[in-house]
Order: structure tokens, then sequence, then C-alpha cells
């Protein structure tokens, strides 16, 4: 019975390969069918069929790479002509031509590796031993490729196998014996045009050789005589054109060795190798932008290409471009030294060149204007600081503007700190100041040792410090304010009074607002309270007199809410107030800027889009003096009348960005003067100062900067 079982799997086995069998060869005969029709697509898939029916249906391989070819899908080709290979070993054409499909896609070690087996196979085998000599010359083995076209030349000498040793021979630097075997190939066929290309190589290299000025001519002319026959078998030849550009350049006609390669870009090619020769030529030629615009394509595709960083600096240097020079040796610098793959040697030439450019740079910049120095701190009127007679220690801080950047700053012989490496750059030092001390002296000396100073007199004022007193939440004798439970921040309000106008009011570190040209100002701010159970107000006078009060916090409990009648609908209304508010900022007629457009009015609409607007209040034209009047005051006290809940602020004209800080620019704004800009960065927490009842802030820049325009939304 166990037999009888047996007997009957394996009748059923061979009855379902039989049938699978008949089903592959119909497969394969449809797909034959799609394929003579050009069908591809479907023809491919049939082939597919017929291989998953029976996988080892050589012919279904066979006829897919076809496909495949046929397609442009390299790959799928190559892997199909590997499987059938590896079906018929026995068979070195198998192995050859999956040897020479790696070898199309540049798969170097998948050809070795067929061509070894097609010359295992057939060693006698002519096309087996071409496919081995291909494969070890693009893998860079010599020894193995002289061999293997020693062998192929040996079995038939052919135009191809005399073509493949000469080109072989090319490599290993055996030019005579190359020169000889390509022009044996041109002698049998004339008509065979790469081997004037490649016989126009061998030319180039010994030119390389020679050093008598004769034989060096000619090899350049017969580079150029067997290119241009080359190109007339063959006009669109990018090879001969790339070869004879090289042996134009050599005999200095840079302009026809620029129409050859330009040929070969316009003809398609566009690898490196072309765009590079033609920046050579450029230099050459002394067209070192257009050399840069072409090694700019290289850079772009590899940003640490060594050769390309390097010479385009060369190029930069020649069209006075230093500082792009510099910036190019630098990048070339960085990736061999990330590489690991810079010498000692090198090192030092790159040094050397970065430091002679570095100099030609501070040379070519070089001016005769001394810097310009404004003091901020100590309050000044004219040439007079007002220092208050309670001080002996003095912040002294400024600006200087100078084309160049600042070497030194000093004040009375002390050195301020200040950015170095910044345009313009901010000081700041303290100093001490004797009781009778005349006068405060502040020198700038720039990076071409030009002078300047500014002398400020002297003059003692009062030393009363200002009264700071709080008058919102109301406070206790003992300087306590009582706040709800649970209230993470408070309003406060107070006045500042002295003799003087008021330049500093802070709490805990934060700016008040409060009107800084009136003589005992009230402030307000907003502070922040949690986990804190105390506060500092800080006021400062312009004499740099100061005084520091703090209050401490006490947390009561939440009053109960009770709810308040809901108003009949007799009722009369309550007047409308608070709300939301718009100020635009519109600055146009500009006296040291170009007049900028006026603003859309729709893209304002746009961005506000989601809010009630209960009023508009435009300005145009604006001074800064009057565009800080306005926020310092103006604003502060409408929205305290008015009990605003929420400010938005447009501003459209002319803003610049310096030092990481944007700016707006007045109408009276004066070019490359940032101390005559607006700098709205603060604005933000400035308005939520306003009053208790301001919660939310916007400013909307709709500015035309120096160089593009920006938008920018903050929240």
């Amino acid at each position: 019975m166990h037999l009888l079982r047996t007997l009957a799997l394996i009748t059923a086995a061979l009855l379902t390969f039989a049938i699978n069998a008949q089903s592959g060869k119909a497969f394969l005969k449809e797909a034959n069918k799609l394929l003579a029709q050009q069908q591809f697509e479907q023809a491919v898939e049939k082939f597919g069929f017929a291989i998953r029916t029976d996988p080892k249906l050589v012919k279904a391989y066979m006829g897919r790479a076809d496909a495949y070819g046929s397609l442009g899908r390299m790959a799928e080709r190559a892997a199909d002509l590997a499987q059938v290979a590896q079906l018929m070993p026995a068979d070195a054409p198998y192995a050859i031509a999956a040897a020479a499909a790696y070898a199309d896609l540049d798969s170097t070690a998948k050809a070795r590796t067929f061509a070894d087996q097609a010359v295992r196979v057939a060693p006698k085998n002519q096309d087996a031993q071409m496919a081995l000599a291909r494969a070890c010359l693009k893998a860079g083995d010599l020894d193995c490729a002289t061999r293997a076209s020693d062998q192929a030349l040996a079995i038939k000498a052919t135009t191809d196998t005399y073509y493949l040793h000469g080109v072989v021979r090319t490599a290993t630097r055996d030019y005579k014996t190359a020169e000889f075997d390509l022009d044996k190939v041109i002698e049998w066929n004339h008509l065979y045009e790469p081997a004037y290309v490649a016989v126009s190589e061998v030319q180039l290299a010994l030119y390389e050789l020679y050093t008598g000025p004769t034989m060096k001519a000619r090899t350049l002319e017969k580079a150029i005589e067997k290119c241009t026959r080359a190109l007339e078998l063959n006009p669109q030849s990018t090879d001969a054109l790339f070869v004879r550009s090289k042996a134009l350049a050599h005999q200095k006609e840079y302009a026809k060795a620029v129409d050859d390669v330009s040929r070969c870009i316009a003809l398609g090619r566009t690898d490196r190798a072309v765009y590079l020769q033609r920046a050579l030529y450029y230099k050459g030629f002394g067209q070192h932008q257009n050399a840069v615009n072409d090694l700019n394509r290289i850079v772009l595709t590899d940003a640490k290409d060594v050769h390309a960083l390097l010479l385009r600096a060369e190029c930069k240097e020649a069209n006075v471009d230093l500082a792009g020079a510099l910036k190019d040796i630098e990048a070339a610098q960085k990736a061999m030294e990330a590489d690991g793959a810079i010498s000692n040697e090198k090192r030092g030439e790159l040094e050397s060149a970065r430091a002679r450019i570095t100099a030609l740079i501070f040379e070519q910049n070089r001016e005769a204007d001394p810097p310009s120095i404004t003091v901020v701190k100590p309050f000044r009127i004219g040439d007079v600081a007002k220092v208050s007679s309670s001080e002996g220690v003095v912040e002294v801080s400024g600006y200087v503007r100078d084309k160049s950047l600042i070497k030194s700053i000093t004040v009375n012989g002390k050195a301020a700190d200040f950015t170095k490496d910044e345009k313009d750059p901010m000081f700041v030092t303290t100093i001490a100041l004797a009781r009778d001390a005349k006068e405060i002296v502040v020198q700038a000396i720039d990076a071409y040792e030009n002078f300047t100073s500014e002398v400020l007199a002297i003059e003692r004022s009062e030393g009363v410090a200002p009264l700071i007193a709080l008058t919102a939440p109301k406070s206790s004798a003992e300087r306590e304010i009582t706040i709800p439970a649970g209230k993470s921040d408070v309003f406060l309000e107070g006045t500042v009074t002295d003799a003087s106008l008021i330049r500093l009011i802070t709490v805990n570190g934060q700016s008040a607002s409060y009107a800084p040209d009136r003589v005992n100002p009230d402030f307000s701010i907003k502070v922040e309270l949690k986990d804190a159970d105390r506060f500092t107000v800080r006021a400062e006078d312009q004499f740099g007199n100061a005084a520091e009060e703090q209050w401490s916090v006490k947390r009561a409990a939440e009053a109960v809410a009770v709810v308040k009648p809901v108003p009949s609908e007799t009722s009369a209304p309550v007047a409308s107030k608070g709300g939301t508010w718009v100020v635009h900022i519109e600055n146009t007629n500009y006296r040291n800027f170009p007049a900028a457009q006026a603003s859309d009015a729709s893209k304002m609409q746009k961005a506000f889009a989601s809010y009630q607007i209960q009023r508009t209040i435009g300005k145009k034209n604006l001074t800064k003096e009057q565009m800080e009047r306005f926020f310092n005051v103006e604003l502060r006290d409408l929205a305290r009348t008015n009990k605003v809940s929420t400010i938005l602020v447009w501003f459209s004209g002319h803003g610049r960005t310096a030092g990481g800080k944007a700016y707006w620019i007045p109408v009276d704004g004066k070019k490359d003067d940032i101390y005559s800009y607006y700098n709205y960065g603060a604005l933000k927490a400035q308005m939520q100062n306003y009053s208790e009842s301001v919660s939310n802030t916007v400013v909307v820049s709709d500015a035309a900067a120096g160089d593009a325009s920006f938008f920018d939304l903050t929240r």
C-alpha cells in the first residue's frame, strides 16, 4: 500500500513538472512575440511568468535581458545575463556577455568575476581574454590587463585586439608600443574612429615626455590631425573634441580649445572633467570670471572638491576677488584636514597662501579716515559729561564707527571691552574718577593706525538718588503688597521723583514703561511673580544716581466669585471701551533712502483677519524721535485711557538687520548708521507694560531690506 502511494506521488510530480515546462514554453512563445512587436513592458511581464514557471528556462532570461536593454534598464539586463552565465557555466559566451554588461555599469568586481569564469572555461577564446583585459583595466590591475590583452592578440591579430592592446599599453605608459598598435588599427581600418582618439591621447602623453621643442610640436600636430579625422568620421564625437581641445590648449590656442570643449557640453557631455578642462582654458586665456563660473558648477555638486576649490581660488585672486579666494583656500584646507589627506608641506603652502591673500586684502582695503566716536554714557550735553557728585566710579560706553575694524579703544588710558571682529562695535568700561578729575578722554585706533579721540569735560551734578513710590497695587507701610493666591503675575504702577530726567526704571531687571522725556514720570510693568515672594524696583537718573526699593509679596485666599445679574434688554448700552486696536506706521517719503511703496492694505487685512478691530491709528512718515515718543508716551496713554486689551502694530517701509538685530528705518534714518534706526526688538514686551488691560500684542514688519524683502510675524 505504501509503495503504491509513493508511485502515485512520483507520477503526480512528473506530471506537474511536464505541465509547468509546457506552460513555461507557452509564456516564452507569447513573450517572444511581444518582443518582436516591440511591446517591451508586456514582454518583460510574460518572460517573468515563464521564468517563475520554469526557473531554468535560459531562453526566457535571454529574452528578458533583450527587453530590459530596449527599455534602458541596464542593471536588470545585467542581472538576467548573470543568471544565464550561472545556469550555463560551461558556455563561455554567456559569461562574456555578463562581464560586458557589468563593465558597462562600471560594476568592475562583477565584470571581473564573469570574465575570469569565461577564461577558465575557454582560455583560447579571444572574446573571453578581451573581456578579462577590459575588466582588469577598469579595476586598475594593469598586470592582469597586460597578460589578457597579449593573449588575445596572440590568439588572433585583429583591429579590435590591436586597439585593446594599444589602450592597455597606454595605461602602462608603454607609449611607443601603444602608438604602433593604434597606427596598425588605422592602417587596417581607416574608419575605426576610437583608434584616432586613442592615438591622439598617446601623442599628448609623448608631448609631456619629450623635451625638444620640435618633437613636442610634432606630437601636438599629430594629435590634432587624428582628432580632426575622427570628427570627420563622427562629428558628434565628444571624445575627439575633448582630446583635441587639450592639444590646442598646449599650443596656446585657448579660444579654439574653449570652442571644442564647449561643443562637448552642447552635445550633452556635462561631467566634471569637461567643466574643469574648460575652466583651465579660460584661466590660460585670462578669462578668470568664466573659469570661476565653470568651477562653480563643480563645487555646487561637490563642495569638498579640493582641486576645483584651489583652482577657483587662483582665478578669484586674479579677478581681484580676494575675500572669495581666501574663503576657497580655507574650504579646501578644511576638506583636506577632514580627510586626513594633507601633508605638512601642503599645509604650509596653504597657510602661506592664506597669509599672503590676507595681507593683500588688508592693503586693498586701506583707508585714511579716522574713526568716529559716540559716547552714550555718562549723560552728556554737548562736550560736557554730567557726572553725579556721589560717584567715584563711572561707566563709560558708546560706539565707534569706521570703514575698517577697530584695533583698540581706551578711556582715560584704560582699555575698553569691545568685539574686535565686529564693524562699528559698541564699547564699555568703568573708570575710577577722582573728585578733581577734569575730563574723560576716549581714544580709538583702527586697523590702519588711523587715530581719533573724543574729549568730554566733567561737570559734577547733583548727587541725590531718585525716590520710588508704588501706587498700584496698594502697599503697606512695611512695603508689602497682597495678591490673590494662585496668581502668577501682577501689574505694577508707580512714580519716580527726581530733579533730573530718569534714564532707567526696571523691576527685577526688566524695563518698565515710562515717558523718558518727562520729569517725575509714572511707570507701569507686568511682572511674573510665580514662586517669588519679593520684587525689586530700580530707578536711575541721567546723571547715574540710582535707587533700589524692595517690596515683599503676600498671597491671600481668592475671593468667592459673585455672579452679577444679567442686565435686561431695556438696560442702556454700556460705552464701548477696550477691544483690539491696530496701529499702522507707514513710512514712504525717506530723506536718505529711495521712496518706499505704499503698504498693501489687503496684506494687513489678511494678517489680522482673525481679530475684531475696534480702532485703527494711522501714522505716516515718522522720524526716529517721533517713533520713540509715540510708542513710549502717546500709545501708552491711549491704551491706559481706553483699557485696550490687544494692540496690533503693522510697519511698512524700509528695514535693516545688523548684528543679529532687526530695525525699522525712520524717514530721517541715515545709510550705514544703525544709531539712526529704530530697534523694535523689545516693542511687544514694552506694549504689554502699558496697562493691566493689555493682554496680547502682535508686531508685524512688512519692511523692504537693502538686499531682499522680508515679512516677519511674531506673537
